[in-house]
C-alpha cells in the first residue's frame, strides 16, 4: 500500500501470538530479571527473526526456538542499538507454522518515567519508599521485554510477577493465582490471560497501596488505588468511572470486554494518564481529589477519567494499524471526555467549555506553517513522539464534532457503532471510520472530512456580501501571522456552514452564495460546530454587537466572537482597539467560559505589551484591564456562596487570577495578603483551593523574602502533589530577581521530580520581562545539565523546558538567538516543538492597528460604559503600539487545566503553564 510505503517495521515473516512473560523486580537494586516464551506464527519460511529491544540485556545462552519435536539455537544474536532490535540469525530456514521462542533477560527499573521504571513515595508512616510500574506508549515495552513493538501485531499476554510479600501486584486482568516462595519471603502472582492487544497497552504495577471499590450497573468491578493513607481521595473517581463505564457501553453497543477496571495513581508520571487497558494509570493530581479540592481540579480529573475509559473501546478495543493514524485513538477520547462529562455533569457545561478550550487549543497551534495534518505520515516510529500535540487530540476532537453536527446524532452513534463491532480486537485505518459513516448517513464522508485531516490548517470565511437572506461567503487559508497565502499554497476546505434556523449547508468552493434564515444579525458557525475564523463586515458586526447587548449569542458564541476577533486582529485583519471594544462590552458579563476566552486574549496581548511597548502603554493596558474586571469580580467576590454552581466557582478562580496578573487595585492585594498571612498562620479557612494560585502570586509581588520562604517550606511539608504544584507554578511570581535565580536554582537542583520541574521554570519566565530574559540566559548556561535530567525521559519533559526558557520572546533577534542555540544543541525528537517555538516568536507583525478599514464594532452596541472604559484606559494608545507580535505564549500556552490532554506527549507541555 501506498500509504504504508517506507514505514520502518520488523519483517511481517513471523506474528507474536502469544506473550507469557515472567518478571522478578527488585526494588532495592533496582534491576529485574525477565524471562518469555512466545507463541509464533511464521508465516513464511525465514532464517532470522528480529524483536525490539532497548536497555536489556538478553542471557544468549538461554535462547532457544521450539518447533514441534525440534529445538533450534541461534547461531548468532546481533543488536542494533539505532533501530533498538535484537535479530536472531539460524543456521537453517525456519518452516512455516507454529513456533514458540524462549529467552530469558536482565534490565534496570529506570528513573526516567518509562518503560518497567521506579518511582519515589511515603508510606503510612512516612517513610520513603520504591514502587515499580510501566509506561509503554508509545514504544517502551522494549524496555521491560524483547516484543514486537508495533500497535499493529496484537497479541494475547500472560503475565507472572514474583514481589516482595506484602506489596501489591497489578496488571490488566486480574489475578489467576499466588503462591509464596522461598519460605514466604516472596509471593507469585499470575495473572488471567489478556484479550489480543498491542503491546503498549500492556501494564504492571509492584507497591503498597490502599483501594476503594464499586461495582457498575453492567457488573464491572472498578477499583481505585492510592498511595497508603488516601484512598478516601479515589472516592470522586470511582463515581465518575462507574457511571463512564456504563455509558460507554451503552453508547457503543458493546459492553466494556475485561472483567475488571482499575484506576491507579502512580508518584512520579510523565504525562497526565495512560489507557492501559484494565488497569489505568495516572497522575496523583489527575485521579486524586482531597477534601475541599477546586472546582478547576475537579473537572481536571473527571474528563481525565472519561478521557481514558472512552480509549478502553476506542484505542484498545479498536486499535490504530500505525502511528499515522494515532488521531483514531487521541481526537475521539478527546470528544468523548467532552460527552461522557457533560452526560454525568451536564452543569459543567462542557460542550460550551469546549469552544474556550479544545477547539482553542487546536486552532491556535494549527494557524502555524509549522503545524502539520492530523493524519501525518510517520515512517520511524520515533517519530509519533512529535504528534502527541493539539492536533492529534484538539483538532481532532473538533472535526469530530463537525462530524456530529453535519452528519446528525443517530448516523453519527450507530455509524461508530457499526465500525466498533467490525474492527473490535483489531487494527483500522481512518478510511475504515469514514466508510462506517458513510453507510450509517448516506453521505460522501471521505470527501468531507479529507479536507480536513490530510491537510493542515483551517480556513478563515469571509462575508463579502449580505442582503438579509443570502450571504456570500469566501474561504482561505488563515495564518496567525497574517502572511501571505501564495497561490500554490491555497487550500479548499469542505465546509459545513451551520446558521441558527436551518440544516447545515456545505461549502465547497473559494466563494459561494448560502441562503440563511431571515433575522436581525448574521451569525456563521452558530454553536462554533466548525473549527474556523469568521471574519464580517463593519455592518455585520454591529449587528452582532447589537445582538450580545440584547442576550440573543449563546455563550458559546460569544466566546467564540472574542477569540475570533483577537486572532483576526493579530493576523492584521481586524483592528486592535475593536477587539478592545469588543472586549468592553462584555463588562456586565458573568458566565465563565465567555471571561476565559476574554482572559486568552487579553493574555496575548499582555505578551507583546510587556515585552514590547513603553512602560506608560503597559501600564495603561493593566489599567483598562483591572477597571475591566473590578465590577465583576466585586460582584464574585472571593467567598465561595451557596448559590454558586461549578461555573461560578471557575468563574470566581479566573477573576482573581486575571487581578493577581493586572490588578492595580489596592484592596485587590490587601485583601490577598489577608488571605496569605492567615493561611499562613494555619487558618486554611480563608484560603481554599479554588483561590490559592492566584493569591499566592498576589503575596509574593508584594512581599520579599519572607512570603517566598513561607512557599518554599509550604512545598517541604506538603503531602501531596496538588499541594507542591500550587507553590511550584506560583513561586516565580517573586519580586526579587535574586529570588528569582534561587528559583531557577531548584530547578536544576534535583530536588523537584523531572515530572514537576519545568512548572517552576514557567512561573519565573511568566512574571516579568527582565524574568523571561534571566529564564533563558539560565536555560543556555545549565543546559547540559537540564538535558542529563530528561534525555531519556518522555520527549515531553524536554518539550516544556523549550518551551517554557523562550516564553516571551517577540522579536527578530531574539528568534534568531533561539534558533543558533539549537543549531548548535540539535534536539532531534523535538524538532517540531522548535520549529513551532520560533515561527511563533517570529510572527512579527501584528498589523491591527495599521488596518483601519474595517471601521468600528457598532460603538452604540457597546454600551456607553464600555467606550467609557476603552477611553479611561487609554487603550487606543495601546493598540497604536501594537507594533510587535502577539508571541507563542500568549497564544499558544495561555492554557488552562482542560487543556492537559491526559496521557499526552500534548500534555506535559500544557500543563507547564497553568496558573501562569
Amino acid at each position: 500500500m501506498a500509504k504504508a510505503e517506507g514505514r520502518v517495521l520488523l519483517p511481517p515473516t513471523v506474528e507474536p501470538v502469544k506473550y507469557d512473560i515472567k518478571l522478578k523486580p527488585d526494588l532495592v537494586n533496582f534491576t529485574f530479571d525477565g524471562s518469555e516464551k512466545i507463541r509464533l506464527d511464521i508465516q513464511e519460511a525465514t532464517d532470522e527473526i528480529a524483536l525490539h529491544v532497548k536497555e536489556i540485556a538478553i542471557k544468549n545462552h538461554t535462547i532457544v526456538l521450539k518447533a514441534g519435536s525440534t529445538e533450534v539455537k541461534p547461531e548468532a544474536v546481533t543488536y542494533s542499538i539505532k533501530d533498538a532490535t535484537v535479530t536472531f540469525k539460524f543456521e537453517e530456514m525456519l518452516p512455516v507454522g507454529e513456533a514458540e521462542l524462549e529467552l530469558e533477560f536482565f534490565g534496570l527499573l529506570n528513573d526516567q518515567m518509562a518503560g518497567f521504571y521506579r518511582s519515589g513515595y511515603k508510606d503510612i508512616t512516612g517513610a520513603s519508599k520504591i514502587m515499580a510500574s510501566t509506561q509503554f506508549e508509545s514504544l517502551d515495552a522494549r524496555r521491560a521485554f524483547p516484543c514486537w513493538d508495533e500497535p499493529g501485531r496484537k497479541a494475547v499476554f500472560g503475565l507472572t510477577l514474583v514481589v516482595d510479600t506484602g506489596l501489591t501486584a497489578l496488571s490488566n486482568m486480574p489475578e489467576k493465582h499466588r503462591c509464596y516462595l522461598d519460605g514466604g519471603a516472596k509471593m507469585e502472582v499470575a495473572f488471567m490471560d489478556s484479550p489480543k492487544m498491542s503491546t503498549y497497552l500492556l501494564a504492571f504495577i509492584v507497591g503498597e497501596f490502599d483501594f476503594i471499590q464499586a461495582q457498575t450497573s453492567h457488573g464491572v468491578l472498578v477499583r481505585v488505588f492510592a498511595p497508603p493513607g488516601r484512598s478516601k481521595d479515589g472516592q470522586f473517581p470511582l463515581e465518575v468511572a462507574v457511571k463512564a463505564l456504563d455509558g460507554y457501553d451503552d453508547y457503543f453497543g458493546l459492553p466494556y470486554p475485561l472483567p475488571k477496571l482499575d484506576m491507579i495513581a502512580i508518584p512520579e508520571f510523565a504525562a497526565g494518564a495512560m489507557e492501559n487497558w484494565g488497569l489505568v494509570t495516572y497522575r496523583e493530581v489527575d485521579l486524586l481529589i482531597a477534601e475541599g479540592a477546586s472546582r478547576k481540579q475537579m473537572q481536571r480529573v473527571c474528563i481525565v477519567v472519561t478521557h481514558e475509559l472512552a480509549h478502553q473501546w476506542f484505542g484498545n478495543l479498536v486499535t490504530m494499524n500505525w502511528w499515522d493514524d494515532l488521531w483514531l485513538n487521541e481526537g475521539f477520547a478527546s470528544w468523548c471526555e467532552n460527552y461522557m462529562a457533560h452526560e454525568i455533569f451536564p452543569d459543567f457545561a462542557m460542550w460550551d467549555q469546549f469552544t474556550s478550550d479544545t477547539q482553542a487549543a487546536a486552532m491556535r497551534l494549527d494557524s502555524l506553517r509549522s503545524s502539520h495534518p492530523i493524519q501525518v505520515p510517520i515512517k520511524h516510529a520515533e517519530e509519533v513522539e512529535e504528534v502527541f500535540d493539539a492536533i492529534s487530540y484538539c483538532k481532532g476532537a473538533s472535526v469530530i464534532k463537525m462530524a456530529h453536527a453535519y452528519l446528525g446524532a443517530d448516523a453519527f452513534r450507530s455509524g461508530l457503532q457499526a465500525y466498533m463491532q467490525k474492527h473490535k480486537y483489531s487494527n483500522t485505518e481512518t478510511s475504515d471510520l469514514w466508510a462506517a459513516w458513510s453507510t450509517a448517513s448516506g453521505c460522501k464522508v471521505n470527501e468531507l472530512m479529507a479536507s480536513w485531516t490530510e491537510q493542515m490548517g483551517y480556513p478563515l470565511v469571509t462575508v463579502k456580501s449580505f442582503n438579509g437572506s443570502e450571504v456570500e461567503l469566501e474561504q482561505s487559508w488563515f495564518l496567525a501571522d497574517g502572511s501571505e497565502v501564495k497561490k500554490e499554497e491555497e487550500k479548499i476546505w469542505k465546509i459545513p456552514i451551520i446558521c441558527k434556523g436551518q440544516k447545515p449547508v456545505l461549502m465547497e468552493a473559494k466563494t459561494q452564495k448560502i441562503s440563511v434564515p431571515k433575522s436581525d444579525f448574521l451569525l456563521i458557525n452558530a454553536g462554533r460546530q466548525v473549527p474556523m475564523r469568521v471574519l464580517y463586515s463593519d455592518e455585520t458586526y454591529s449587528q452582532l454587537a447589537t445582538a450580545i447587548q440584547k442576550g440573543q449569542l449563546s455563550v458559546s458564541d460569544k466566546a467564540g466572537l472574542v477569540l475570533d476577533s483577537f486572532a483576526l486582529a493579530k493576523s492584521g485583519h481586524l483592528g486592535a482597539d475593536k477587539v478592545f471594544k469588543l472586549i468592553a462590552s462584555f463588562r456586565s458579563e458573568r458566565n465563565f467560559i465567555v471571561w476565559d476566552a476574554i482572559s486568552q486574549a487579553l493574555t496575548g496581548f499582555d505578551t507583546v505589551l510587556m515585552a514590547g511597548v513603553s512602560d506608560p502603554t503597559y501600564a495603561a493596558f493593566k489599567a483598562f484591564v483591572s477597571k475591566l474586571i473590578a465590577d465583576a469580580a466585586k460582584e464574585v467576590g472571593w467567598e465561595k456562596k451557596a448559590s454558586d454552581g461549578h461555573l461560578d466557582g471557575l468563574l470566581r478562580e479566573t477573576l482573581i487570577n486575571m487581578q493577581s496578573k493586572y490588578s492595580v487595585d489596592p484592596e485587590a492585594m490587601a485583601e490577598a495578603k489577608r488571605r496569605f498571612d492567615a493561611f499562613m498562620a494555619g487558618d486554611a479557612s480563608l484560603l481554599p483551593d479554588d483561590i490559592k494560585e492566584p493569591v499566592f502570586k498576589m503575596a509574593l509581588k508584594s512581599g520579599g523574602k519572607k512570603e517566598y520562604q513561607a512557599l518554599r517550606n509550604l512545598q517541604a511539608k506538603a503531602t501531596t502533589n496538588i499541594e507542591r504544584k500550587h507553590v511550584y507554578v506560583t513561586i516565580g511570581h517573586t519580586a526579587d530577581i535574586a529570588l528569582k535565580k534561587d528559583v531557577l536554582d531548584w530547578v536544576v537542583s534535583g530536588d523537584i521530580k523531572i515530572q514537576d520541574f519545568f512548572y517552576p521554570m514557567g512561573s519565573v519566565a511568566a512574571s516579568s520581562k527582565e524574568a523571561a530574559a534571566l529564564t533563558w540566559d539560565y536555560y543556555k548556561s545549565h543546559f547540559d545539565r537540564i538535558w542529563s535530567m530528561c534525555k531519556t525521559a518522555s520527549p515531553s519533559l524536554m518539550d516544556a523546558m523549550i518551551s517554557l526558557s523562550a516564553r516571551g520572546f517577540s522579536t527578530a533577534e531574539a528568534a534568531a538567538e533561539v534558533e543558533q542555540f539549537y543549531k548548535e544543541h540539535p534536539l532531534k525528537q523535538n524538532q517540531r516543538t522548535i520549529s513551532q517555538l520560533l515561527e511563533g516568536i517570529r510572527n512579527l507583525r501584528c498589523k491591527a492597528s495599521e488596518n483601519r478599514d474595517w471601521g468600528v464594532l457598532a460603538p452604540a452596541g457597546y454600551g456607553s460604559s464600555g467606550n467609557q472604559l476603552v477611553k479611561d484606559s487609554r487603550v487606543s494608545s495601546v493598540s497604536k503600539k501594537l507594533r510587535t507580535p502577539l508571541a507563542r505564549q500568549g497564544e499558544s500556552w495561555s492554557l488552562g487545566d482542560q487543556d492537559v490532554k491526559t496521557k499526552t506527549r500534548f500534555c506535559s507541555t500544557d500543563v507547564v503553564v497553568n496558573g501562569f
